[in-house]
């Protein structure tokens, strides 16, 4: 993996766009100039706590602290948002930490039934989880007594004071541990606690070792699954830390949008949702331009230990966890301003355990067929968005959305074109919007608009916001103003404010339903500050991170409001970038797509291309099971923009995402296009092509995703959980369901990669044969494989009969125009890919109306097909009612509802209750001219971009 890359020019493009605009008044508040929004500022709300913050914790003992009302600034520091960052120096007392006698015994040990969970503790005062399945523990406090930073590890500390925060850009810093904090940590003595047992509940409590208040963890049943929390008796504290131990081999995944690799372990993430920067390296020094590698748009309270648990964080309010990074056997939870708290789940595999997670988080809901056909983007007004549909139906590109984020209109400023961020049609910019969008139903696309949470001036929202009190305030009812993206003054809606939610969905419905917007991007929602009071009289602190979700179950309101009355209800989608979850709920049960977010136009694995991989894993095992990207990329303030080659690899791997969608990216004249040149649209068509056949196969993966919480795009880990080079290092590979594997070429100018399968007899998806066993270790086989750019290399589990659409139509969406194709044209006609296994076998599976197995499939079958005994003949001449074979693509027809194939030495068996036509043929044979690539003479051609043409 190379380096993390910096701009050579970024620091210029901070001192403009950040020091000569948001700093450029350090003392404005109210509706005047930006405010202070961005300064860094110590907080001291400790309110937070444990009966608003955590509403997910049984809190009636009064063990949680609390110690205030409201959220107040308390004053700004003279930090410096641009110093580089503080160090990790500990402020706590040393005191005794729980060690492992010196001689190595342990002494005896209690065990402890928590329901079907078992607690075990040893006389020196170590715990240990065993869950309901048995075996080993999977959770424990750290089994030896080591130093950090020459202070010894304790497994409790609880914190009073506040931490540093800098808030800038809707990007944040929080020091729970720095020089610069004002948290004094204290830790717990050594030795046995004292054990109080209830019903299904076990708490065990230790002194502090300043004498100064106790601290008590609790195993507390929780329906079938475990609640871990941290309480104390001192209403003064307003932190607190659990540690515990870990093997040297565990890795560690979830923790939503993250993109330091497929194994998080080695990083501290902030489970704070924020702008991630346009450029994620260590140390930030350009903060908030850059921001942490472990920053995050979506960062979810969940996480997985291939130790074998699961956990969701049990408040909304500020945690971190330090997966290794400070201690290499060390995992931390830290929490402000409450105590940590967590659930573990029981399950005995990682897709029992990610099932039982989404209990909490919500579980999606089907979206209409055409979320899975391509997307294509076009702003500039309606001559461009004739344009754009034109060309794809022109060239044949299927196609089923059109998004216009400009619907609402901007302006070009000197850091690019800004959206005006106003809630309604611009008619200047659209005069003749819903013709345009009749016109585009009628030709088969929906289209998406553009909606976000801030309120700027001089819109007439900002008027109505104030006027209606609509806006997150602070404690003396004035607006509590952020400098937006655009470098414009703008408030927030206060989403617990029910009136201004209403007056939120007025625009969104009357979009919906006076011009017949099928869905929107639903952008942003990070910027929540912890200095707002929400009219619901809520710690700021607990709704910074529901504000996402709040943000989206409005949007998911007003839209469904709509649709309900129509002929078609589920006929609706939107997608979002933030996100959320703990045991209050999560995103993934309430947005239907996710994107992820903002990457920058380059190679990078930091912030670029490569990330897009590891942010889709980690976030289906956060709960979110549909997700898509930006092709080809977002930012190119500190990158070149996207070029030909960038946009080869990023569309031949959004193909095999459930959303595949275009974006012109921030500079949409330096960014190459679908239709660039003549190869790029042939390339563009081929993989969305394949993308549009896949359709059947996305559709038998909904029911996993729907009933059980499961991912389309899943973590190897998931699907392969003993096979750790799929999971470890390097690899960067997904699963797209459990039967096809997709490793895209990462690296600039490369033509091949190294790929791990889970074993021998793996398909390349155009193959003609299997893969062989060949190096790796022994859960995997190791393969290099060829890979120019026009290419992707996927691989298909052996066994599989892949359902494909019988051929491309131009739209999932319907389409009134004659020449238009649709699903309805290809009702019950199906492609049936074979990739069959070391026995020649395919297992039963469902396509269409019926289902197929097979058996004898491997090596190929030649010579003449029979159908129910009959010898089929040339399907040159034969009706379309007829099965028939067709010898030189290597096919055959069947048409039925139930039929016997024999061929040679290979059998398939039909099934079904319908009749249907289902074209059948091995591997590269069912994908036809698709399996061949196109042609690519030149990838630096030099063809200047349309609007230089003009």
């Amino acid at each position: 993996m190379p380096p993390k890359r910096r701009s050579s020019y970024a620091s210029k493009v901070f001192s403009q766009i950040l020091l000569g605009s948001a700093f450029a008044c350090s003392a404005c508040s109210g509706d005047g100039p930006p405010d202070t929004t961005d300064a860094a500022t110590h907080t001291a709300d400790a309110d937070a706590a444990g009966r608003d913050v955590d509403a997910g914790r049984d809190d009636t003992d009064g063990s949680s602290p609390d110690s205030g009302d409201s959220a107040t600034l308390d004053g700004a520091t003279d930090a410096d948002p641009g110093d580089a960052p503080v160090d990790s120096e500990d402020s706590s007392d040393a005191g005794t930490a729980l060690c492992v006698p010196s001689d190595g015994t342990t002494g005896g040990v209690r065990d402890f039934a928590v329901g079907g969970w078992q607690i075990e503790l040893h006389d020196d005062g170590r715990w240990s989880v065993i869950p309901p399945h048995g075996g080993d523990a999977v959770l424990a406090a750290p089994p030896a007594c080591e130093d950090r930073g020459g202070e010894p590890v304790a497994a409790l500390r609880l914190g009073r004071g506040e931490p540093l925060v800098n808030n800038q850009f809707g990007a944040f810093r929080i020091e729970l541990e720095s020089a610069r904090s004002d948290v004094v940590w204290s830790p717990i003595s050594g030795g046995a606690p004292s054990v109080e047992e209830g019903d299904d509940q076990v708490a065990l409590t230790w002194p502090l070792a300043d004498g100064t208040a106790n601290a008590t963890l609790r195993f507390v049943l929780t329906e079938s699954d475990l609640s871990v929390r941290l309480d104390s008796d001192d209403d003064t504290v307003s932190a607190g830390e659990i540690v515990l131990g870990v093997a040297a081999d565990d890795a560690f995944f979830g923790l939503g949008t993250q993109v330091t690799g497929m194994d998080l372990r080695g990083g501290t993430y902030p489970l704070w949702t924020q702008e991630q920067g346009i450029e994620k390296v260590d140390p930030a020094d350009l903060f908030p331009l850059e921001n942490i590698p472990e920053a995050a748009y979506a960062p979810m309270g969940i996480w997985h230990s291939s130790a074998g648990y699961g956990a969701v964080v049990g408040h909304d309010a500020y945690s971190e966890i330090d997966l290794g990074e400070s201690h290499a056997e060390r995992v931390a939870l830290r929490s402000y301003p409450v105590t940590p708290s967590f659930v573990l789940v029981a399950g005995e595999t990682p897709r029992d355990r990610l099932t039982a997670i989404t209990a909490y988080t919500g579980r999606t809901t089907a979206p209409p067929p055409w979320v899975f056909a391509p997307w294509n983007d076009a702003v500039g007004g309606p001559d461009h968005l004739r344009a754009v549909a034109a060309r794809l139906r022109e060239a044949d590109i299927p196609s089923s959305a059109i998004w216009a984020e400009d619907w609402i209109g901007g302006e070009q400023t000197g850091v690019g074109y800004r959206l005006s961020y106003a809630w309604e049609w611009d008619e200047e910019v659209y005069p003749n919007l819903p013709e345009d969008i009749a016109t585009l139903h009628a030709d088969g696309f929906a289209f998406l608009a553009y909606f976000n949470p801030f309120v700027p001036q001089p819109t007439r929202m900002w008027t109505e916001g104030v006027e209606g009190r609509f806006l997150l305030a602070r404690d003396d009812g004035s607006v509590r103003t952020v400098t937006d993206p655009a470098f414009r003054t703008a408030g927030l809606v206060d989403l617990t404010n029910p009136d201004a939610v209403a007056w939120l969905r007025g625009y969104q419905e009357r979009a919906a339903g006076e011009l017949g917007v099928d869905g929107w991007m639903a952008d942003f929602a990070e910027w929540a500050p912890v200095d707002a009071v929400p009219a619901d009289g809520q710690s700021a602190w607990a709704h910074h991170n529901r504000y996402p979700m709040l943000w989206q179950q409005a949007n998911r309101e007003a839209i469904e409001a709509v649709h309900e009355a129509e002929d078609a209800p589920n006929d609706w989608t939107f997608f979002v970038r933030s996100g959320w979850a703990s045991v209050n709920g999560g995103t993934g049960g309430i947005a239907p797509l996710m994107w992820g977010g903002d990457q920058n136009t380059d190679w990078g694995y930091s912030d670029g291309y490569p990330t897009v991989l590891p942010i889709a894993a980690h976030v289906g095992l956060s709960g979110v099971p549909i997700f898509g990207s930006d092709i080809a990329g977002y930012t190119s303030v500190v990158s070149d923009n996207t070029d030909k080659e960038l946009f080869y690899r990023w569309a031949s791997m959004g193909a095999f995402h459930p959303l595949m969608r275009t974006h012109h990216g921030s500079d949409e004249c330096g960014n190459w296009a679908f239709d660039r040149d003549d190869e790029t649209l042939a390339h563009y068509r081929r993989y969305a092509v394949i993308h549009t056949l896949l359709f059947p196969y996305f559709v038998s993966l909904l029911p996993d995703a729907v009933d059980r919480g499961l991912p389309l795009t899943r973590h190897p880990y998931l699907v392969e959980p003993e096979a750790r080079s799929l999971w470890t290092g390097d690899g960067y590979e997904v699963f797209l369901g459990d039967d096809l594997l997709v490793a895209p070429v990462l690296e600039q100018g490369a033509a091949s990669r190294t790929v791990f399968l889970p074993a021998a007899g793996w398909w390349p998806l155009f193959g003609d044969a299997p893969i062989e066993g060949a190096g790796g270790d022994a859960d995997t086989v190791e393969v290099e494989v060829d890979a120019p750019p026009t290419e992707i290399p996927v691989f298909v589990r052996p066994g599989t009969a892949l359902p494909l659409l019988a051929e491309p139509v131009d739209s999932f969406y319907g389409a009134a125009a004659d020449d238009v194709t649709t699903l309805a044209d290809v009702e019950e006609r199906h492609r049936v890919a074979l990739y069959p296994d070391a026995a020649g076998s395919i297992r039963t599976t469902r396509v269409g109306s019926g289902t197929v197995s097979g058996d004898g499939w491997w090596p190929a079958p030649n010579g003449t097909p029979t159908v129910d005994d009959v010898a089929l003949g040339p399907c040159d001449g034969a009706e379309d009612d007829e099965s028939c074979w067709d010898e030189g693509a290597g096919l055959v027809r069947i048409v039925g509802a139930a039929a016997s194939l024999a061929w040679n030495e290979a059998t398939l068996e039909v099934s079904g209750d319908h009749e249907q036509t289902l074209v059948v043929g091995v591997a590269a044979d069912a994908w036809g001219d698709l399996a061949e690539p196109t042609v690519l003479t030149d990838l630096d051609p030099d063809i200047p971009p349309p609007c230089e043409e003009e």
